[in-house]
């Protein structure tokens, strides 16, 4: 199948004609959805689709590829350029919703429960350091700006290893300093959740709230989940109270191609009503 170019400029400093790396865009996005190439495999070369295409732009594939991969459809890891531009995997996890922090007799954080619930494992990396509170991290810990809390970065992995979900933590030192509990956990499996490590030191959670947006992700967001800068991410703003004490607040960034929310909401009989 050919796209013809219209355009008379030479190799390497051609500016295409806003159809052609459209028209080529659009037929590569055709092949990625009917199952041309898996998952993970390498698609062709930008030679190899130029000469597919019968088109001399290079700048008109090259934008075509750029164009699928803000999409998500395609992934370049910029650590590894030679392998290629490949398929983007697209795996699905489930998260729970609304019975997602529930106490657990392992005490496991949700989305380890949610895992062995579903019969899969997932990977998590992760760091962990103190800083001063920026004045927003302050008012929803409701600490003073500039007191010390200790952060834990952590970036879930799917069993193959693709990221899904990046989230950043903050607990307030002036809780946890000198308890058990005071340096985040290393987010590695059998490792306790927010929930149960606050129950361990007399603190018991009591709700958690969630405010969940759609919004495209920054770019260290994009660059950590690998993914292209069109496609939305689900970007929740969390804190675990106990009482009138927020023991934790995070920011959790989740790639919305990879992660189906299940949420069960019990509905009450009304009065007179029979079951």
């Amino acid at each position: 199948m050919g796209v013809k170019d219209c355009s008379s400029t030479k190799l390497g400093g051609d500016v295409p004609p806003p159809t052609i790396w459209r028209e080529i865009a659009d037929d590569l996005r055709k092949r990625v959805e009917d199952g041309e190439w898996e998952p993970g495999q390498r698609i062709p070369a930008v030679r190899e689709l130029m000469a597919h295409y019968e088109t001399p732009s290079q700048n008109a594939v090259v934008r075509a590829i750029s164009t699928l991969t803000s999409e998500g459809l395609l992934w370049s890891d910029p650590n590894a350029p030679r392998r290629g531009v490949r398929v983007a995997e697209r795996t699905q996890l489930i998260r729970r919703g609304a019975r997602r922090y529930q106490r657990n007799p392992e005490g496991l954080a949700p989305n380890m429960d949610e895992a062995a619930a579903g019969g899969w494992q997932d990977k998590v990396e992760a760091e962990r350091w103190r800083e001063p509170a920026s004045e927003d991290i302050a008012a929803r810990l409701n600490i003073q700006p500039g007191q010390p809390v200790t952060v834990g970065q952590y970036v879930w992995l799917t069993e193959d290893g693709q990221p899904y979900q990046v989230g950043t933590q903050y607990e307030p030192l002036a809780i946890t300093q000198g308890t058990p509990i005071e340096e985040p956990v290393d987010g590695t499996r059998g490792n306790p959740g927010v929930i149960a490590r606050f129950d361990s030191i007399g603190l018991h959670v009591d709700r958690v709230e969630e405010l969940v947006r759609a919004k495209v992700p920054s770019a260290k967001e994009a660059r950590i989940l690998q993914m292209g800068s069109k496609v939305p991410i689900l970007h929740i703003t969390r804190t675990h109270w106990a009482g009138d004490i927020a023991v934790e607040t995070a920011d959790i960034a989740i790639r919305s191609d990879r992660m189906v929310i299940v949420t069960t909401h019990e509905v009450p009989l009304s009065e007179g009503a029979s079951e």
